[in-house]
C-alpha cells in the first residue's frame, strides 16, 4: 500500500462566524495526482492554503507522514514548507531571464551552482522549455510563463506540488501542454500533485482522485454546471435562480435565499435558432471550448457564465459546430437541480 503523505482529521475553518471548511476525514497518498473541485466559495482554495501551511485551521489535525503539523512552531513549519511548494493561478516572474527566475529558490537555499545548472536543465526539460533559459520573462506567452513557474517550483524538488487553478488564464493550446506536464511530473519524478480546478473534465483527465467540495464539505457526487447564487421570487410568482453574474434561470422550488444548483449537460438542447418549446430557459451563447470524449463531445459555452453541454459526435458534426459558433441553449426549469 502507498504511503500516506497527508492525513486530515476533523478540519474546520471559520471566517466571519461562518464555517467555510468542514472536512472530517481526507487522505492523500504519495506519488498520486489529486484534483479539488467545486464552485466559487466552496472552500477549495482555503483547503489548499491550509494544506500548504499558508493558513491555519481553527480546529482539527493535519499529519505529514504521520507527523502532526497543525500547531508546530515557526521553525518546524519552515522545515516542512521546504518540502512543499505552491504555484498560484497568476504566475509572478521577475524581470530577468527564465534561467534566473528558476534559479531563485535554489540560490536562497544555497544550492551549489553546478547542482543548480543540473536541476534547472532537468526542470526545463520536464515542462518542455529546454531552449528557453536565456529568454526574457516579458517575452513569454501566458502558457509559457505558467510552465516557467512550475519549473521554478520543481527545481527545489518538493515532495508535494500544489497548483491553484493552473490553467485558468491560458488558452486551450497551452492548457493541453500544461496538462501533459502535470502527467509527466507524476510519471517521471513521482511528486505528489494536489491542484484545484473549476473544470470537472480536466479533473477527471488528470487526477487519480477527485475531491469535490460544496459549502466547505466533501460531497460524493461531482455534478457538472454547479453554480452558487440566490433563489428569488418575482412578480409573476415564478422562482428564479440568480448567479453572481446576474444570469437568471427559471427553476422549480419552494424555497428562496442562497443555494447551489446544477444542470446536467445532457439536459441542455443546442440549436442555431431559438428553440420553440415549453422550456423556460433559453440563452444565446458562444462556444469557447471543444473536447472530444469517445463518442461524445463536451462543449463549454459562454452565456455570460460558462456552461458545459454534452452532445453526440454525430450531432456535433451534423450541426457543423466550431469554436466561436453562436448557439442557443434551451432546458426546462425541472432540469435545474437544487442543493
Amino acid at each position: 500500500m502507498d504511503k500516506l503523505i497527508f492525513k486530515v482529521r476533523d478540519l474546520k475553518k471559520v471566517y466571519n462566524n461562518k464555517i467555510v471548511l468542514d472536512v472530517d476525514n481526507l487522505n492523500f497518498q504519495e506519488g498520486k495526482i489529486y484534483a479539488i473541485v467545486g464552485p466559487n466559495g466552496s472552500g477549495k482554495t482555503t483547503l489548499l492554503n491550509i494544506l500548504n501551511l499558508l493558513e491555519k485551521a481553527d480546529e482539527g489535525q493535519i499529519f505529514f507522514y504521520d507527523q502532526e503539523i497543525t500547531n508546530k512552531s515557526n521553525s518546524d513549519t519552515l522545515e516542512i514548507r521546504r518540502k512543499i511548494t505552491l504555484v498560484n493561478q497568476d504566475p509572478f516572474l521577475f524581470h530577468s531571464t527564465v534561467y534566473d527566475n528558476i534559479a531563485y529558490g535554489l540560490k536562497i537555499r544555497s544550492i551549489p551552482p553546478k547542482v543548480q545548472k543540473s536541476r534547472i536543465r532537468s526542470a526545463l526539460n520536464i515542462v518542455g522549455l529546454s531552449g528557453f533559459k536565456d529568454r526574457k520573462a516579458n517575452q513569454l506567452s501566458g502558457g509559457e510563463a505558467q510552465r516557467v513557474v512550475i519549473a521554478r517550483a520543481l527545481v527545489i524538488e518538493p515532495e508535494i506540488l500544489f497548483l491553484d487553478e493552473p490553467t485558468t488564464s491560458i488558452d486551450q493550446k497551452h492548457i493541453d501542454v500544461v496538462e501533459r506536464v502535470i502527467k509527466k511530473i507524476k510519471k517521471e519524478i513521482k511528486t505528489t500533485v494536489i491542484f484545484t480546478t473549476h473544470d470537472l473534465s480536466q479533473a477527471y483527465r488528470l487526477a487519480d482522485e477527485v475531491i469535490s467540495l460544496l459549502d466547505g464539505k466533501i460531497i460524493k457526487q461531482v455534478p457538472e454546471n454547479l453554480l452558487r447564487g440566490e433563489i428569488i421570487e418575482e412578480e409573476d410568482n415564478l422562482k428564479w435562480f440568480k448567479t453572481a453574474g446576474n444570469i437568471k434561470f427559471a427553476i422549480v422550488s419552494e424555497k428562496v435565499g442562497l443555494a447551489y444548483i446544477s444542470i446536467d449537460p445532457r439536459d441542455i438542447i443546442l440549436s442555431y435558432e431559438q428553440f420553440q418549446s415549453s422550456a423556460r430557459n433559453s440563452f444565446l451563447g458562444k462556444i469557447t471550448k471543444i473536447i472530444e470524449q469517445n463518442h461524445l463531445v463536451k462543449l463549454e459555452i459562454d452565456i455570460g457564465i460558462p456552461l458545459v453541454v454534452i452532445i453526440t459526435r454525430e450531432s456535433f458534426f451534423k450541426m457543423n459546430l466550431n469554436l466561436g459558433s453562436k448557439v442557443y441553449l434551451t432546458f426546462k426549469a425541472s432540469a435545474v437541480k437544487l442543493y
